[in-house]
């Protein structure tokens, strides 16, 4: 893996994935994160080996340039909370669609050969059955649900 980006890659998730592609032998990452809700200090044990460019996904010029012909893209930069996609739907909204899609879009005129995108069980609403699975019919129950099913959607 020679050209790998993380959106999101501060976050806690993110910055799991961040190590773990580091583990696995990604020589270095680039990370793509605001810093709204990630820290750079969820890197730091491995801030040598990353490229930490703080960009908004919202922004597709700022972004479009740093995904431009990358290996891999895994994308998990989003406002991920239900109660926020409530009380601030103009923010979660922007960057949880519009971002989205700019990360698709810049991937895919730039080239980049594989996007992995991080959906939510949310989509699946509430469900008896566990654990959710991808066949179920999907049933959003929030804001947030409603546009990481719609990432999912442009995902595919």
């Amino acid at each position: 893996m020679s050209n790998v980006i993380v959106t999101g890659g501060a976050g806690f998730i993110g910055s799991s994935i961040v190590r773990a592609l580091l583990a696995s032998g990604a020589g270095r990452v680039g990370v793509i994160d605001n810093l709204f809700s990630g820290k750079e200090s969820n890197l730091a044990e491995v801030r040598d080996s990353v490229d930490l460019h703080v960009a908004d996904i919202r922004d597709y010029d700022a972004i479009a340039p740093i995904l431009k012909g990358a290996d891999r893209v895994f994308h998990l930069a989003a406002i991920p909370s239900v109660p926020r996609s409530i009380t601030e739907p103009v923010p979660s909204h922007t960057a949880n669609i519009d971002g989205t899609f700019n990360v698709f879009r810049a991937c895919a005129e730039g080239g980049a050969r594989r996007v992995v995108y991080a959906a939510s069980s949310s989509a699946y609403g509430d469900t008896l059955v566990l654990p959710k699975t991808e066949s179920m019919t999907p049933c959003p129950k929030s804001p947030y649900a409603a546009q990481k099913l719609m990432g999912e959607h442009y995902a595919a």
